[in-house]
């Protein structure tokens, strides 16, 4: 009788198990309506093809020179670079702009002229005397804007015992950055947010009567309403990037002219970055691909060109409201999410496109979702565990690091941005937002870059190289 038992909850314990790695792999009709159509290799190559010989012109898309001082906090990262290029690409002097970070940004934008001081955000004394210091005699009149676009990037955490890792930069770097901005005169401060502000923590342990996990497939817009409660966020992450973008948000002031603003940039950012971009492509690229159980999931990614577009022009939308608040609608103090022109893609989408067009090695074998999502919840215990009561276990791997439940929440459900009101005109609320590349496009663009550096450099430069667990 017991063995009888006992093999009755052992069949029923292994069909729970299939039931629920089954639905992490579904794709339900609602995802599938708003992604209907999957890219094919001949487009892939055709795309390549015009990215090679006819490539986008990024410049058309910039709004015009403003003729002002401006200060990127955060400078060395993917979108920061790209934020710095394009105020070059526009006209903007490099004498009037000036980088804060811990590191220096590429030696292409340094050699322009740019200045960079190195700078620790979470020390208010440190950011001050970054703002602070002196701009040369011919731009030093100018008026300041400031991009801030620093964060730790720490996905896999949920805990509330490791919030403080992600709240220092996150939250008090904010609070520095915003005060130096205003203690410097600055005029407008546009901050970088993330749209996964608003995504909801999906539940895969399922009931055995139920189909799908809660919350698995999402549409996010700006009216979307960001969980409340800090078990409804993926992770630490999100929950830290909402309470900044409060701060900031609260803080504009069109009395006294003090005007801010955030960007919300659809998950996850990618583009052609330095060699330790942690941009989910770079990485692929780096690792030489990854076991996966993504492919399926569709979600929106944004390059991150249109990003550092869609802060330009939130920068010109309040710069234009200040000068005239009558003729305009006041869209200081608001968040703004985007992405690529163009529908939702799979993860699969994208390990075609990287397997068909790099040159350097890349392979992404299929693996089940569940015995990872088991091996996350054995990692998060062991974390637990040595922080809360056995501190003199062996630190945690990079590995255990990164994979925690709080990965899948973001990963795996199927998330829809619409980003319709950026795309509004000024007139009507907007900012103007049209973003010129498409993810493939912009993937294509990415890999003609990648692919023309490891023919510069072999491809065993590439791979493997500038690997890093968290950015800041």
């Amino acid at each position: 009788m017991l063995a009888a038992a006992l093999l009755c909850v052992a069949v029923f314990g292994v069909l729970y198990l299939y039931h629920v790695n089954r639905a992490m792999c579904i794709v339900p009709e609602e995802a599938r309506n708003l992604s209907p159509r999957r890219w094919t290799v001949d487009e892939i190559k055709s795309a390549y093809k015009r990215a090679v010989h006819a490539p986008v012109d990024i410049t058309k898309s910039l709004p015009p020179r403003q003729n002002r001082r401006y200060i990127i906090v955060g400078g060395s990262g993917l979108l920061g670079n790209w934020i710095i290029s394009h105020l070059i690409a526009r006209g903007e002097s490099a004498a009037a702009i000036r980088t804060l970070d811990i590191n220096p940004p590429s030696r292409e934008l340094l050699a322009l002229g740019i200045t960079f001081v190195q700078t620790n955000i979470t020390d208010p004394v440190v950011v001050r005397s970054a703002f602070s210091q002196a701009w040369p005699a011919d731009v030093a009149g100018m008026p300041l804007t400031v991009f801030h676009s620093a964060a730790v990037i720490r996905p896999a955490e949920r805990h509330k015992a490791f919030l403080p890792l992600s709240r220092n930069v996150n939250v008090r770097g904010t609070i520095n950055v915003l005060d130096a901005a205003q203690k410097a005169g600055a005029t407008c401060f546009i901050s970088t947010s993330s749209g996964s502000v608003s995504i909801r923590r999906a539940r895969f342990w399922i009931a055995p009567w139920e189909r799908i996990p809660e919350n698995f497939v999402q549409v996010v817009d700006d009216d979307t309403e960001p969980p409340k409660e800090h078990g409804q966020f993926f992770g630490n992450y999100p929950v830290t990037k909402l309470e900044a973008e409060g701060i900031v948000r609260a803080a504009d002031d069109l009395k006294s002219g003090f005007r801010t603003g955030c960007i919300r940039p659809a998950n996850g950012i990618y583009g052609i970055g330095d060699e330790a971009s942690t941009s989910i492509s770079s990485m692929y690229l780096r690792l030489g691909g990854a076991p996966t159980w993504l492919s399926p999931t569709i979600q929106n990614f944004v390059n991150a060109e249109n990003v550092s577009i869609a802060h330009l022009l939130y920068e010109q939308r309040l710069i234009e409201h200040t000068a005239s608040p009558s003729t305009l609608p006041n869209i200081g103090g608001e968040a703004f999410v985007v992405t690529d022109p163009n529908p939702a893609i799979t993860f699969g989408d994208m390990y075609l496109l990287l397997s068909t067009l790099a040159t350097t090695p890349i392979r992404f074998p299929s693996i089940p979702p569940l015995p990872m999502l088991i091996l996350s919840h054995v990692f998060e215990w062991y974390i637990l565990l040595r922080h809360f009561y056995l501190p003199w276990l062996p630190e945690p791997t990079n590995e255990m690091l990164q994979l925690q439940p709080a990965l899948f929440g973001v990963s795996n459900p199927h998330v829809v941005i619409d980003d319709s009101r950026a795309r509004k005109s000024p007139e009507q609320g907007g900012l103007g937002y049209e973003p010129p590349l498409t993810s493939l496009e912009g993937l294509c663009r990415q890999l003609e870059h990648w692919n023309r550096l490891a023919a510069e450099r072999g491809a065993a430069a590439m791979v493997g190289k500038g690997l890093r667990t968290y950015t800041s």
